[in-house]
């Protein structure tokens, strides 16, 4: 139905991410209810926490159903950097897209965002959504934990994140100036 979609997904640096139903909706142990007529004004609609795995993983699934065949889908990407240099991104899949771009934006020392550019290749249908949820699970399992409930940004705004381990990189994050409370 759509030519394109572009986006940019709430990725937690500034606000996360969130998405309307209680806990108890969102895990499937409470049917959707609608509000009765006497309590819709000045109702405020409970709200859970939406990973960051999670939007895109609907964003893509909802750009394959609405997007026309060779429509594009655009949307930023966070990504860390580590000493200046971006780390290796494993992008999320879907079997309708095919990447065709990538455009860093470099916003700190410690943080950028990626603008990707998808096309769709091929129309959607019940075993590209089995496909695509398969997909979704090994990111959400196999990606880097930084994505997830926060941590994206305590590893832009704490001075003591290290995105590897194994390296000690604390020293030449000390040494940078801060600008407006964060580390740039």
């Amino acid at each position: 139905m759509f030519d394109a979609i572009i986006c940019d997904p709430p990725y937690g640096v500034r606000a996360g991410g969130r998405k309307s139903g209680g806990r108890k909706l969102l895990k499937g142990v409470v049917c959707p209810y609608t509000v009765p007529e006497d309590k819709r004004t000045g109702h405020i609609p409970s709200t859970a926490a939406y990973s960051l795995a999670e939007c895109v993983h609907d964003l893509l699934d909802l750009a394959a159903k609405m997007l026309v065949m060779g429509g594009r889908l655009v949307y930023f990407y966070p990504v860390l950097r580590d000493n200046g240099e971006t780390l290796d991104v494993d992008f999320p899949k879907h079997p309708c897209f095919k990447l065709i771009s990538s455009c860093e934006q470099i916003l700190s020392y410690r943080y950028s965002r990626v603008l990707l550019t998808l096309v769709k290749i091929s129309p959607y249908s019940d075993e590209i959504e089995e496909a695509a949820r398969l997909q979704h699970l090994d990111f959400k399992e196999n990606h880097v934990k930084w994505l997830e409930e926060g941590n994206l940004h305590a590893a832009v705004f704490s001075p003591d994140f290290s995105p590897n381990d194994d390296q000690d990189t604390k020293g030449v994050k000390d040494l940078k100036k801060k600008y407006r409370g964060k580390y740039v």
